[in-house]
């Protein structure tokens, strides 16, 4: 708009700017000449002014102390924030800021469409979940799959060690082991033959020995023991990721006040320029009806739908047995859990992104700021000596405290969780699809599902059915003589 207007009508707008600037100057000048501040010739003097050096401080031991206690805050406890990239951080935060606006229109439709992604984002992970479970617990199965198990974990000394029979019946040979589509195939060619020739001249144990030897199948087994573990381990940092997210929601959830605060507040100002430049927002309050509406929406359903990629991809790697498809599918896996940030990165709208990447975190339990603590009381040579006596025995009587964060501090606490959850999810692929026969782990005894439907209760139960009479049983061959 026009700074000018017409004459005749007192100074224009342009007029009372410079007046206004003008008289901010002679203020500042006037203010400078009250408290006699002389110019700095450099940056560097200016910086001196500035900040105290920590030599000329009387009371630094109890600031360092201080620092100290921070740092280790910042890693126990800190700050904790909804995921400003998903949509499950959107779900909990843009109602409740819409609340803290009075429910307006805008306001209101983001919700509603934040709402939406949050089902559709459960309709593709929950359904990509799923079909992985139904390809291994139907598809693979159907097709004549047994768990690997432990199977060729010691092929480099094999034909000759205890532990080298395989699915198959047969010893392991270096140059005979093969995934299983390869293995199938071969085992199918050899079965064609000898189906062929029974009930004709060639039905003879010599002819059958022969068509063993010629064509051999080789055996079914992993390439490598350490690259499943290894893809398995890389699979579970990503998991785990989600999981300490997951953490931070029920922090939220549980330690902010149980009542309605605002989590938009208003900075001071003269209500002209951008409103949105004045507006702060924060994570706060909310009501116990707003908290368990969001546990039952969210920390529920995201606890399943991690427990379940974490179970099936730990099932799906451990039964991998090429290092190639090992390395791409611990990278694949991670994929599932990332919907809710692609479907918030391509989906959401400009004012919620534009929210969530202004809106501040939760502080738990801050340590203790003291008012007297500032820079000027260090500065000066006012504190006698027995009063520093006095602080720096009470820092002493507290620093095993801060010794003990220090130890703690040394330990990366999510690769301990990492591993632990990948020794549970592990251990339970063990009990559930193998068994010790012979001190070496191999597949349980296979059956054939009565139906390849695989319906959304067989996936939230977990229950397929069954045939009563197993397909495969390794307790068949008598691996001892072999």
């Amino acid at each position: 708009s026009c700074l000018c207007e017409p004459s005749g009508t007192g100074p224009t707008r342009l007029e009372r700017q410079l007046q206004y600037t003008e008289r901010g100057v002679l203020q500042a000048h006037s203010a400078e000449r009250r408290t006699a501040i002389v110019p700095v010739a450099s940056k560097e003097m200016a910086d001196d002014r500035t900040y105290v050096r920590m030599e000329e401080m009387t009371d630094r031991k109890k600031i360092l102390h201080r620092i100290e206690e921070k740092f280790q805050w910042m890693d126990f406890d800190g700050v904790y924030e909804l995921e400003a990239d998903s949509v499950y951080g959107c779900v909990i935060a843009i109602p409740q800021i819409a609340r803290s606006m009075g429910w307006n229109f805008t306001m209101l439709a983001l919700s509603f469409r934040i709402w939406f992604l949050l089902a559709v984002n459960y309709l593709l992970q929950g359904s990509a979940i799923k079909y992985i479970a139904e390809e291994s617990q139907v598809m693979d199965v159907l097709g004549g799959k047994m768990h690997i198990c432990d199977f060729a974990y010691d092929l480099e000394y094999c034909p000759d060690h205890n532990h080298c029979t395989g699915p198959g019946g047969t010893l392991y040979e270096p140059d005979g082991l093969y995934n299983y589509d390869i293995w199938s195939v071969r085992m199918y060619m050899r079965d064609v033959v000898k189906a062929a020739a029974k009930g004709t001249v060639l039905d003879t144990k010599d002819f059958m020995d022969k068509v063993h030897k010629t064509f051999n199948p080789g055996e079914y087994g992993m390439e490598n023991y350490w690259c499943r573990v290894l893809a398995c381990f890389v699979f579970m940092m990503a998991e785990v990721r989600e999981l300490f997210a997951t953490y931070e929601m029920i922090v939220v959830l549980c330690y902010t006040p149980h009542h309605a605060e605002n989590w938009v507040i208003q900075t001071r100002s003269n209500g002209k320029g951008d409103p949105l430049q004045t507006l702060k927002f924060r994570v706060a309050g909310m009501s116990i009806g707003w908290k368990i509406f969001n546990f039952i929406i969210l920390v529920i359903p995201k606890a399943f739908l991690l427990y379940n990629v974490c179970s099936f991809g730990v099932r799906f790697l451990m039964d991998t047995a090429g290092i190639v498809e090992l390395v791409l599918g611990a990278m694949t896996m991670d994929f599932i859990l990332t919907l809710d940030e692609l479907l918030f990165d391509g989906f959401s709208s400009v004012p919620t992104k534009f929210i969530m990447n202004n809106l501040e975190g939760f502080t738990l339990d801050p340590p203790d700021a003291d008012e007297d603590d500032s820079v000027e009381q260090y500065q000066g040579s006012d504190t006698t000596s027995s009063e520093s006596h006095m602080v720096a025995a009470l820092v002493d009587a507290t620093s095993h405290k801060t010794k003990w964060g220090a130890i703690k501090l040394t330990l990366p606490i999510r690769l301990i969780i990492t591993l632990l959850v990948l020794f549970v999810f592990l251990l339970r692929y063990y009990l559930t699809n193998c068994e010790l026969l012979d001190r070496m782990w191999v597949s349980k005894p296979m059956f054939l599902p009565t139906s390849t439907k695989f319906s959304w209760m067989s996936f939230l139960t977990g229950h397929v059915p069954m045939a009563s009479a197993a397909f495969w049983n390794m307790s068949t061959f008598n691996i001892t003589d072999l």
